[in-house]
């Protein structure tokens, strides 16, 4: 800031008009028993200190930055101006839409992304638009695509961050129809649940399979189904487990168990083989 003429306080007040005046030509420093304490300036000289001289390498620095980000990102990002229409994207959110990115941007979300997945993350943008508070949630789109989304303001417009939770949203109902399954079974009386390993060896066996057959469940963890099947069974037992393990089909038998004092119990094997996600 140039050069500032010094003045109290108290002179100030007294001559309020006539230093107004002079901070037009230049900056005056009011004092308070000797130490600045504010400075009077029009608003050009407050502009011209503020304003940070470029050669547009920083600004194209910073652009290469954001541009690095957001292709970087595992998350699928979407820019609107105030109209709601596309300015910025990344491949995630290109490849969701299925949208080449020249095609994208000045289209509105409900031109490129299925229903009714568009028309909520346009309401979305919309609200926070108006209201500039940031939002989450979740939605789905009728070809059975989910995400979960965050819609923010910016200087000018909006932006989305979804991530894709379609498959995680497949495992979950798997895994609550494996678990009503399960829940099912242990309820029925004449059901037993066995869990064995890739080896053919017992992981964990259900109540009805302990009263049915007199062991007790560490008694027979860790040991192969095979020794509590019938000797003549055994066989092709085995080639049914291995099959099952080997090519992910279900399988079924006739069975006949060996209970722990010799008696023999006869059923029917069905076997099916867990996936293993990670």
């Amino acid at each position: 800031m140039p050069d500032r003429v010094a003045v109290s306080s108290a002179d100030f007040i007294r001559n309020i008009g006539y230093w107004q005046g002079e901070a037009l030509r230049h900056p005056i420093s009011i004092t308070h028993h000797g130490r600045e304490r504010l400075v009077l300036a029009t608003p050009d000289v407050f502009q011209t200190e503020n304003v940070v001289p470029s050669d547009g390498k920083g600004e194209a620095a910073l652009r290469a930055d954001r541009a690095a980000l957001l292709e970087g990102l595992d998350d699928g990002y979407l820019a609107f101006d105030a109209q709601l229409r596309i300015v910025a994207s990344n491949a995630v959110a290109e490849a969701f839409a299925g949208v080449a990115t020249e095609d994208l941007h000045g289209s509105s979300i409900l031109e490129v992304l299925p229903q009714p997945l568009a028309s909520i993350v346009h309401d979305r943008a919309l609200r926070v638009l108006r209201a500039r508070k940031t939002e989450r949630f979740d939605a789905g789109a009728f070809d059975g695509r989910r995400i979960e989304a965050c819609v923010f303001p910016l200087s000018e417009g909006v932006a989305v961050i979804f991530h894709n939770t379609t498959e995680l949203h497949a495992l979950r109902r798997q895994l609550e129809e494996a678990q009503a399954l399960d829940t099912a079974v242990a309820m029925h009386s004449l059901a037993a649940s066995i869990r064995i390993d890739a080896r053919a060896r017992i992981d964990a066996v259900d109540d009805v399979f302990c009263r049915w057959l007199g062991f007790g469940a560490a008694e027979v963890q860790g040991h192969r189904i095979l020794d509590l099947i019938s000797p003549p069974q055994r066989r092709e037992a085995g080639e049914t487990i291995e099959r099952v393990l080997r090519e992910g089909l279900k399988g079924e038998m006739p069975l006949t168990l060996v209970a722990k004092r010799g008696a023999e119990m006869p059923g029917v094997l069905t076997l099916r083989r867990r996936v293993q996600r990670g």
